[in-house]
C-alpha cells in the first residue's frame, strides 16, 4: 500500500526523520518496503528551477501552426520568451514555469533550445509534466495572486515521499483510514 507522507501528516503530528518513522512503523505496525519520492527532484538547487510566471504575450509561433510564441515575466525584470503547444491560456495568465537547468520529474534536464527557428528560454508546464494529476490536455493555469517569480514549491506540492507499506492478512485495519 502507497501511503503519501502529506496525507499521513494530515492525521498523525509526527517530527521525526522519514527513515526513523519507517524504523518505528516496521517495529510496531507493518514492513516499510520502500520510500519513494514523487515529483520534482529536490537536488542540487532543482527546485529553485520552478517559478510561478505571468504571461504577458501569447500568439502565434510564426513558423509553426500548432506552437505559440509567448513572453513570460518570471520575476527577473525582463521577461523570457517561451515556446508553447498550449492553446488554454492567454495574456495575464499565471503558469508553471521550470527554467534552463530544471530537472523534470522523468528525469530530462531541460535546456534553453531552437523550436522551428525560435529560442524557447523555458517550459510552461502541465499538471502530467509536475506529476500532480494526468491532465496533458493543455497547460496548468494557477489561481491569481502569487507574484511572477515565487517559488513554485511554495504555491504547489511539486515533491511528494511516499511509504510503501507490506500490508499482511492479519492487519486488515491498515487498508482504512481510521483503523
Amino acid at each position: 500500500m502507497k501511503v503519501p507522507v502529506s496525507w499521513l501528516r494530515e492525521y498523525v503530528d509526527f517530527d521525526v526523520p522519514l527513515r526513523e518513522l519507517a524504523d518505528r512503523l516496521a517495529v510496531s505496525t507493518c514492513e516499510v518496503e520502500r520510500i519513494t519520492t514523487r515529483g520534482v527532484p529536490d537536488a542540487d538547487g532543482n527546485l529553485g528551477r520552478y517559478v510561478v510566471g505571468r504571461v504577458e504575450e501569447a500568439g502565434k509561433h510564426p513558423n509553426a501552426d500548432r506552437l505559440q510564441l509567448c513572453r513570460v515575466d518570471v520575476g527577473e525584470g525582463e521577461p523570457r520568451q517561451i515556446v508553447c503547444g498550449a492553446w488554454n491560456f492567454g495574456p495575464g495568465a499565471t503558469v508553471a514555469v521550470a527554467l534552463p537547468g530544471a530537472v523534470l520529474p522523468d528525469g530530462r534536464t531541460l535546456e534553453r533550445a531552437k523550436l522551428r527557428g525560435t529560442v524557447s528560454d523555458g517550459m510552461i508546464l502541465s499538471e502530467r509534466e509536475l506529476e500532480l494529476g494526468d491532465d496533458h490536455a493543455g497547460i496548468l493555469v494557477l489561481a491569481d495572486g502569487p507574484e511572477a517569480g515565487t517559488p513554485l514549491v511554495d504555491v504547489l506540492p511539486l515533491t511528494e515521499e511516499i511509504l510503501e507499506l507490506e500490508v499482511t492478512g492479519n492487519r486488515p485495519d491498515l487498508l482504512a483510514v481510521y483503523g
